[in-house]
């Protein structure tokens, strides 16, 4: 249950802006807290609405955000943006709870009988050149940098997998890895590549499934429902904008509810007119707001 509001202290209190003074200035978090340009201001909004979602952990995930190393802020960034998400999507969320032992990042529960376990993880900037570098100097990713990310993301997924597997089998419940990719293009198509295999020239549609992560004969990723990457967009005002997409398992051993809506998420999965095949389930529904931020 989420705490009184009026007793909380906001996240970009006088105490944080005196914290984020004393960062260096490379400092992201000390960016966020005192910068009065629009991208700002509507990034510390939309994270004051997503803080109201964090119930008891909301502090661990201040302490988490106030951090002045990037890895750190990131994460709590990562997981205050996803609960923000859920929430505008019409989920009920429960900030790291204590379940048979073990605590995943997000219980989520929605009308209709839909549950879910989600894992957050930040991933940008795992590569060798983090997004921000590449996109000052207009680096391309090269192929030795691409494949060491894509290394990265598959240790990534397997060890979230693994560390969930018999809390999800247990519970009989959804299991789904979310990915925040914050403004880094390398990661979505990375992700279907490494889930899906490789599409036809390249391409995203019409995919055979069983050159991928999810339906490898090993059947790590059996357990997991589903996979989602999200990030913010630039947005020439400075206000908060996220897309996302909802990578389906074909091969998932409790896949997603039909319940379990994600409405402004692009999906792809298995095709129905296409047995064995996965493509994008529909056109892109377009970036989207957090309602409330």
């Amino acid at each position: 249950m989420a705490d009184d509001p009026a007793r909380v202290e906001p996240l970009f209190g006088a105490r944080a802006q005196a914290l984020a003074r004393r960062h260096a200035s490379a400092s992201h978090f000390r960016w966020l807290a005192l910068a009065d340009d629009p991208e700002a201001v509507a990034l510390r909004t939309a994270l004051e609405a997503c803080f109201k979602q964090a119930g008891a952990r909301g502090e661990a995930l201040r302490a988490g955000l106030q951090h002045e190393r990037w890895g750190q802020h990131v994460g709590a960034l990562a997981q205050l943006l996803a609960l923000g998400l859920l929430a505008t999507q019409g989920w009920r969320v429960a900030s790291e709870p204590a379940l048979l032992n073990q605590s995943p990042d997000i219980l989520a529960v929605r009308d209709g009988g839909a549950r879910a376990l989600l894992e957050v993880r930040a991933i940008t900037g795992a590569g060798t050149f983090p997004w921000e570098a590449r996109r000052a100097a207009g680096e391309v990713l090269g192929d030795e940098a691409r494949a060491g990310l894509a290394d990265s993301l598959a240790g990534i997924l397997r060890k979230k997998a693994a560390t969930y597997r018999e809390l999800a089998d247990r519970l009989a419940i959804a299991f789904v890895i979310v990915l925040y990719e914050d403004k880094d293009s390398e990661i979505s198509p990375l992700a279907r590549e490494l889930l899906y295999g490789r599409g036809a020239d390249g391409r995203d549609e019409l995919r055979d499934a069983r050159g991928g992560l999810f339906c490898d004969a090993a059947g790590e990723l059996a357990h997991v429902s589903a996979v989602i990457v999200f990030g913010r967009v630039d947005t020439p005002g400075g206000e908060l904008r996220l897309r996302g997409e909802l990578l389906l398992n074909p091969c998932a051993t409790r896949p997603l509810a039909a319940a379990a809506a994600f409405p402004r998420l692009r999906s792809y999965g298995p095709d129905p007119a296409a047995p064995g095949r996965v493509r994008w389930l529909g056109p892109p529904p377009g970036d989207f707001a957090l309602d409330g931020a």
